[in-house]
């Protein structure tokens, strides 16, 4: 009996030798990442619930892109855990809904996995560059628009060829090769946008965060450093995404084409995009320490920038300076510095002050010749309406208007 050619679309019984092997190395990265990135989701889940029971407040919008891309790592992974099936039986299985699930899952979940990291690049763009987010019902539109489009995507497929569209293709389940079209129009088509595009975008952050930090546009050094932080690193999230899904792309590309590959060379590019997960958690990890480990989640109105805490204690917040003089010489003025926006200011680019007056012109808790530092660390609890006035001073038990000179206090809230 003749042993099926690596483009038969029909079942393989026995395994070969280098499939056997790679499809092992397949399965222990699917597996990998389907933990890593299952684990990162129930975490970034729970912190979303329990901060929404908590405060009553909207999720900030760079977090749920990322919740999102970790739930379509998710399904991007299940497809090549399947592979320990394949292992289990020593054989590819056509017509079976093991083949179907997989061949499902790896439509849904490469190009999800796309969608949402080049939606990321988009949405890291407009806020950096230009300060700009979408409104809270838009964003949660686009991002119901973005999952009605994958899935509809997947299902066309199915819908037109319900008896083939599944087969073995190679050395797993997916899209019959005779389907060309619907190959490259129904997934590669959106995940090379998606590659290219999002090398583009993080490549003119790059360049954009470079120049402002060396041209000091960023007016507070916590900002300023967050933005030295993202300038080198941001690159890396275009790289690793490209990386992994590339070798795939080509492989596949090629079989369209006419050409072969063989089964190792399309289980190294296999481990390759499967192990997405685990570096996109990994990669996450590293960079957002603060938003993975740290006790508080970003405000709604957050900046990308604002989410680059190296270390989980550095909370979210801004610094205010209060200056006290007289009515003559302007009164007590609050300088913030430190907005959630690409420049790093409070309310506007060219920062906030306010008058620290009563309705009778009279000073509000004040004295005359009073300066003072307010270090603001804005946690969770701030949409709930927790009064200001918890104070507590660092080096220093003296209380605001009693101090002459100038003092740091932080404020918790």
């Amino acid at each position: 009996m003749a042993v099926p050619s690596i483009g038969d679309p029909g079942s393989l019984s026995p395994l070969p030798l280098a499939l056997h092997r790679g499809l092992t190395a397949v399965a222990f990265f699917g597996f990998l990442s389907f933990l890593a990135s299952t684990a990162l989701f129930l975490r970034l889940t729970y912190k979303l619930v329990l901060q929404h029971h908590k405060t009553h407040t909207r999720a900030n919008q760079f977090l749920l892109l990322i919740t999102n891309l970790i739930f379509a790592d998710i399904q991007q992974s299940i497809a090549f855990l399947l592979n320990a099936q394949w292992l289990r039986s020593n054989a590819i299985n056509v017509g079976t809904p093991t083949c179907w699930a997989q061949g499902w899952f790896v439509s849904t979940g490469d190009l999800s996995s796309g969608l949402f990291t080049f939606a990321i690049a988009v949405h890291s763009y407009a806020d950096i560059v230009h300060d700009f987010r979408l409104g809270y019902k838009t964003f949660l539109a686009t991002i119901a628009g973005l999952w009605t489009f994958n899935y509809v995507l997947a299902l066309v497929g199915p819908v037109m060829h319900p008896k083939d569209y599944y087969v073995r293709a190679g050395a797993w389940c997916w899209i019959n090769l005779k389907y060309k079209d619907e190959r490259l129009w129904l997934h590669y088509f959106w995940i090379l946008i998606a590659e290219f595009g999002s090398v583009i975008i993080y490549t003119l952050i790059f360049l954009i965060l470079r120049r402002r930090v060396k041209e000091a546009f960023y007016t507070t050094s916590s900002t300023a450093l967050r933005a030295k932080s993202a300038a080198k690193l941001i690159i890396a999230y275009p790289v690793v995404y490209v990386v992994c899904t590339l070798p795939l792309v080509t492989a596949r590309l090629t079989t369209m084409a006419g050409g072969t590959v063989t089964y190792t060379t399309l289980c190294a590019a296999a481990a390759m995009i499967t192990s997405n997960g685990w570096l996109d958690v990994l990669l996450y990890t590293l960079t957002r320490q603060g938003l993975i480990f740290g006790d508080d989640l970003p405000p709604e109105n957050a900046g990308v920038i604002e989410t680059f805490r190296i270390r989980p204690d550095d909370a979210f917040g801004t610094v205010t300076t209060i200056e006290a003089g007289g009515p003559a010489t302007g009164g007590v003025r609050a300088r913030r510095h430190g907005r959630l926006n690409s420049k790093g200011m409070l309310g506007s680019r060219a920062g906030s002050q306010e008058n620290l007056f009563d309705a009778k012109g009279g000073l509000v808790g004040l004295q005359h010749g009073v300066k003072a530092e307010t270090v603001v660390n804005v946690r969770s609890e701030r949409a709930v309406g927790i009064p200001m006035g918890r104070l507590s001073g660092r080096g220093s038990d003296s209380e605001i208007g009693k101090e002459e000179g100038r003092r740091k206090v932080s404020e918790e809230i």
